[in-house]
């Protein structure tokens, strides 16, 4: 393991791309759970609106589903450029 490590058999980008695509689709989850339900709450605030509250939920849950949509894209991103790179170098 230690050998293909060090004569670059095996290439680690892949895999740690992988790690950064599961932790960002995970900060992006819990932020429009956030989002979702700090506008809910806002709802109760006296000096809110219902509205704005049910507004706020609907764009966290929008602004969430964009969000993984355009994290997914950047990772592909990512690879395509890597893997261009690694075949210029074969």
């Amino acid at each position: 393991m230690l050998k293909a490590f060090l004569n670059f058999d095996d290439f680690v980008f892949p895999k740690l791309v992988t790690v950064i695509y599961w932790i960002g689709i995970v900060l992006i989850v819990l932020g429009t759970i956030l989002g979702f339900f700090g506008a809910l709450i806002g709802m109760s605030n006296p000096y809110g609106s219902p509205a704005l509250g049910l507004g706020g939920a609907l764009v966290a849950l929008v602004g969430g589903v964009i969000g993984l949509v355009l994290w997914r894209l950047i990772v592909e991103f990512w690879l395509v450029i890597f893997s261009i790179r690694c075949q210029r170098k074969a």
